[in-house]
């Protein structure tokens, strides 16, 4: 029992690190450079080359690895540029986590009490037109985007009932 959380354990950091290297190098891959996507179109070659120095972009890329690294396992993950510019982005996250923990707690209380009875009557009535209509139901509940259903909701719930 011991040796399989260890193992499951070391691949874990093993998964960190592959993670980290690939937002690492997608963040680096953004079209024009983290500096276009931070200042936009108000981007003059003195800003950048500020902006570069002050990030630190100017560096070896493994250099920019490391320091990115070293300032995610100290909890520093810089001031927030969309959200609220200027603010802290990890305070942001704290702000915003009870919110979603609500969400994602309700969302699988839902999918639970909803999805295992209605798997269970469909199984039961296999080749049906219950069965048929909750693989379709379902197959579009994973299809259609997040963002699009929560839309289509709030309109539902909140202007047409």
């Amino acid at each position: 029992m011991l040796r399989f959380i260890v193992r499951r354990l070391v691949q874990m950091v093993g998964v960190l690190v592959v993670l980290s290297l690939l937002l690492f190098l997608w963040l680096r891959s953004l079209p024009g450079g983290t500096v276009s996507a931070i200042l936009g179109e108000r981007a003059t070659p003195a800003t950048r080359a500020a902006m570069e120095k002050a990030f630190g972009l100017d560096q070896p890329v493994w250099v920019q690895y490391g320091r990115f690294v070293g300032r995610v396992l100290q909890g520093e993950f810089g001031p927030s540029t969309s959200v609220l510019p200027g603010t802290d982005a990890l305070t942001i996250f704290l702000q915003r986590l009870p919110a979603t923990i609500e969400l994602s707690f309700f969302a699988m209380l839902i999918a639970i009490t909803l999805g295992i009875p209605l798997g269970y009557f469909a199984a039961r009535r296999r080749a049906s037109f219950f069965d048929n209509a909750s693989v379709v139901t379902s197959l579009v509940g994973f299809a259609v985007p997040v963002f699009f259903l929560a839309f289509l909701l709030k309109y539902i719930f909140a202007i047409k009932l």
